[in-house]
C-alpha cells in the first residue's frame, strides 16, 4: 500500500468573518500565515502573539484573480503594513508569513524576500510592483532551508486562493496580455499604458535568425541585448529553430518589443494583439497611426 503524505492545516477566522482576518498554521511548522484585509488593518495590529520576522505579499485581489502583487520583508510583523497603508493606494489585502526571531535570521529573511520577488516577476499574469531586485548573499548552508520555506509559502498561497503561478500554457489568455504570431513566432507581453512600456514575458518565442532592424542597419541595442541574454541563460533553445525567453524583459515601446521578438522592423501597435484579435492601437489609441508616436 502506498504511503499517503498528509499536511494538516489549521485556520482561525477572526470574529467568524470568512472575508476577515485569518491565521493559518501547518502542523510541524513554526511559520504563521496571517491574511489581512486592508480595511481592517487596525484590528489585525491588535492580534496578540504574532511573530515579527518574515515576508509578506501586498495583493490587488479581485475574487481570487490577482491584478497586482508586491513582495517585501518585515521585522515589525503586521505593523510593517502601516507604511504601505499610507503610501500605496492600490492594494486591498496582505498575506504575511512570519516566524519567531529565533527561527528566522536576517539572512534567511533577506534571502526569502529575494526569492519571492524573483518568483513573482517570472510567474505571474499580474503587475509586479517591486522596482528593486535584491541579491543578498545566501549562506550555502541555509539555501536549501530558504527554498523549502518558499515552497511552503507557495503551497499556502494556493490553498488560500492566491496562487502566484498564474502564467502557464493557459495563463497567456489572461486579460491584459497580448501576443504576436507572425511566422508562427508566438511572443507574449503586457503593455503598461501609464508608463508607455511593454514587457515581453517569460516563455515567449524569439526568432534569433532574423536581426532586429535589417542586416545592413541592425538595431544595435537589441542585438546586444539578445546576445547578453543568450550568454546569461535568459534566452534558451526552444521549439525547432526558435528560442525561448527565460525571463521577462521590459522595453520602452511596443515596437522595440516586437523587433526584439520577431526581428526585422515592426509596428508594435499593430503587431501585438489580444485573444480577441484587437491590436494595441485598437485598445489604447482613439485614432490608429502607422508610426510609433
Amino acid at each position: 500500500m502506498a504511503i499517503i503524505d498528509l499536511k494538516t492545516l489549521t485556520m482561525q477566522v477572526i470574529n467568524g468573518d470568512p472575508e476577515g482576518i485569518k491565521i493559518c498554521r501547518v502542523a510541524g511548522s513554526t511559520l504563521v500565515t496571517v491574511v489581512v484585509p486592508r480595511q481592517i488593518l487596525g484590528e489585525a495590529k491588535a492580534l496578540p502573539d504574532i511573530p515579527k520576522r518574515g515576508i509578506y505579499y501586498l495583493l490587488d485581489d479581485m475574487q481570487g484573480r490577482l491584478r497586482r502583487v508586491y513582495a517585501g520583508q518585515t521585522v515589525k510583523g503586521i505593523l510593517r503594513l502601516d507604511d504601505h497603508n499610507s503610501r500605496k493606494e492600490w492594494w486591498n489585502k496582505a498575506v504575511m508569513f512570519l516566524a519567531p526571531d529565533s527561527e528566522f535570521s536576517m539572512d534567511v529573511v533577506s534571502g526569502l524576500e529575494a526569492l519571492a520577488i524573483q518568483y513573482i516577476r517570472r510567474h505571474g499574469a499580474y503587475e509586479v510592483e517591486n522596482s528593486n531586485d535584491p541579491k543578498p548573499y545566501i549562506d550555502p548552508y541555509t539555501e536549501a532551508f530558504i527554498h523549502s520555506l518558499h515552497d511552503d509559502i507557495l503551497f499556502r498561497m494556493t490553498l488560500l486562493g492566491f496562487g502566484l503561478d498564474a502564467i502557464g500554457d493557459e495563463g497567456h489568455a489572461a486579460v491584459g496580455l497580448f501576443h504576436t504570431t507572425r511566422r508562427g513566432v508566438r511572443g507574449i507581453g503586457r503593455y503598461d499604458a501609464a508608463e508607455g512600456t511593454f514587457e515581453v514575458l517569460e516563455g515567449s518565442m524569439i526568432d534569433l535568425d532574423r536581426v532586429p532592424g535589417s542586416r545592413k542597419s541592425p538595431v544595435k541595442s537589441l542585438v546586444a541585448l539578445r546576445e547578453e541574454l543568450e550568454g546569461a541563460g535568459g534566452i534558451v533553445p526552444g521549439e525547432g529553430p526558435l528560442f525561448r525567453l527565460a525571463r521577462p524583459v521590459s522595453f520602452t515601446s511596443p515596437s522595440m518589443a516586437a523587433d526584439f521578438v520577431l526581428g526585422g522592423s515592426c509596428n508594435g501597435w499593430t503587431e501585438w494583439v489580444d485573444e480577441e484579435g484587437r491590436t494595441l492601437s485598437d485598445i489604447f489609441r482613439s485614432t490608429p497611426h502607422a508610426g510609433e508616436g
